[in-house]
């Protein structure tokens, strides 16, 4: 797969989820003013005024940045220079999440462990004779 349709492919993804979640936003907005209540009301099935609008400008500006060269080229680089990163196998990510696992256990039971020690103290200094 070429760098121009990988980023033309994130281009489009990245506009769908800045859409739909631009959608949300437009539909607590639209729905907090009298005015623009008919804004939140549905169209078609569940697609709302708010859910074009909030797709349009979402398409509008992955538009504006494709045809942006500055930008496009900032785009085909970071695709670039991610290719080049040396991911880690299955194992290596499998073995790294049990040590992170494993080592989270730890410290959560020796934190405990302190906490309950210095609550013992607290509470025999704070009250020496119970």
């Amino acid at each position: 797969m070429t760098n121009q349709r990988i980023v033309a492919i994130g281009y489009i993804v990245l506009a769908l989820l800045a859409g739909f979640f631009l959608e949300h936003v437009l539909l607590a907005v639209f729905g907090s003013f009298g005015t623009t209540q008919p804004l939140t009301r549905p169209l078609w099935n569940d697609w709302a005024w708010s859910s074009f609008i909030g797709l349009g400008i979402s398409f509008g500006a992955a538009f504006y940045l494709w045809n942006n060269p500055k930008k496009r080229e900032v785009s085909f680089e970071i695709v670039a220079e991610l290719r080049k990163v040396s991911w880690p196998s299955f194992a290596e990510t499998r073995a790294a999440t049990v040590a992170v696992i494993v080592a989270s256990l730890i410290a959560a039971a020796l934190l405990g462990l302190f906490d309950v020690l210095w609550q013992f103290l607290t509470d025999k200094i704070q009250n020496p004779t119970a």
